[in-house]
């Protein structure tokens, strides 16, 4: 596109003061909406080892009461954490519904009855502290799925991208060789970091839909082991 504009002499100006203005805007907007974005992202990396750990620590427990009563059946609610787990990942990977996340986890207070009757209150209260954890990070999940940072800093974001690549094809220099070029490499690293800010803003979306979506490794392992627990006891 700048070479036809060169071509039919479409270049209206000469660079100035005032572009340079205008492409340092555009890259305070876009460092400010990046470090935003991945500083989210950083936050989001670490929910569903939240979540892991969480889970976790009520299976701990769950073993812990099975090998110090032996009349206590700890299958369960192994299998409840299992639900909640595969629950989990069909809902961020397969857009399943969020009703059933939480199903899963209230129906964790009917197996807390016969956890409670055969352990003590203070462990009884600590799993229920995990149990509200897993609520609270699953909400988050939904938030941040369903929102964007700082939403009217895209048009603004949009609106400079696209003057500054309309004043790019426009403007010329002495060198046209050197313009291509320059003008080029700036174009496609400002249209390579709003893809990349846009990614970033949902960390949640898979389906083949973002590049940089959040590890779902450890919850994978997770429901592997308590596969494996099931089996076993």
């Amino acid at each position: 596109m700048k070479w036809i504009t060169h071509q039919l002499r479409w270049q209206l100006g000469t660079f100035d003061s005032q572009m340079g203005s205008l492409l340092g805007a555009v890259t305070f907007i876009v460092a400010f909406m990046l470090s935003g974005t991945l500083t989210d992202y950083r936050i989001c990396e670490d929910i569903p080892i939240q979540i892991v750990n969480a889970i976790e620590s009520i299976q701990d427990s769950n073993l812990y009461l099975a090998a110090r009563k032996l009349e206590y059946d700890p299958q369960p609610l192994t299998q409840g954490l299992s639900d909640i787990v595969k629950s989990i990942l069909l809902w961020l990977e397969k857009a399943e519904p969020l009703e059933q996340i939480e199903k899963n986890i209230t129906d964790l207070n009917q197996l807390f009855v016969t956890f409670a009757i055969n352990s003590d209150a203070p462990i009884v209260a600590r799993i229920q502290g995990e149990q509200a954890k897993i609520r609270v990070l699953v909400a988050r999940i939904q938030r941040i799925r369903d929102t964007d940072f700082i939403t009217p800093a895209y048009p603004l974001m949009q609106l400079l991208s696209g003057f500054s690549i309309l004043a790019l094809l426009i403007i010329e220099t002495n060198e046209f060789t050197v313009n291509l070029m320059i003008s080029g490499l700036i174009c496609l690293s400002l249209s390579y970091l709003l893809i990349l800010i846009y990614d970033l803003d949902n960390p949640f979306e898979y389906q083949g839909k973002s590049s940089v979506d959040v590890d779902l490794s450890s919850l994978k392992r997770l429901l592997e082991q308590l596969q494996r627990h099931q089996k076993t006891i």
